[in-house]
């Protein structure tokens, strides 16, 4: 079993903490980087990896991925998402969208850790586009 750790300090600023992680230091809570917020990141940066790295596999010649993030949060407590929409932009020259497919598929069905913890518990729409840029 992988074990994975950060550290929260409260910091300077009412109501916020420092989060220590492997990567660096941030900060969560009313002045700084919302929680929930952080989870829309975390499942659209977990996907964009997976994608980039099948893509570069396939020979694909990706420029740019983009990933917009919708999340729909119910009004009562616990404020839950009840609807995540991902909608990715690939951007290259001669993308072909059965690679694009492909790589969202292996993604969610497979690797993004994200995606398996949420979609139990919350709708998750997941579209994109490829701009060629030949």
């Amino acid at each position: 079993m992988e074990r994975k750790e950060v550290f929260l300090k409260l910091s300077e600023h009412e109501h916020t903490y420092t989060a220590r992680t492997t990567y660096g230091e941030l900060l969560v809570g009313e002045q700084g980087h919302r929680p929930m917020e952080l989870l829309l990141v975390a499942l659209a940066g977990c996907g964009a990896v997976d994608v980039s790295n099948i893509l570069k596999k396939k020979r694909q010649e990706v420029r740019d991925i983009q990933v917009h993030v919708e999340g729909y949060r119910r009004e009562e407590h616990p404020r839950v998402y009840e609807k995540i929409n991902l909608k990715y932009r690939v951007y290259g020259r001669n993308v072909r969208e059965k690679a694009v497919e492909d790589a969202l598929r292996l993604s969610l069905e497979k690797y993004c850790s994200v995606y398996a913890m949420l979609r139990p518990s919350c709708e998750i729409e997941v579209s994109f586009e490829v701009i060629d840029e030949a």
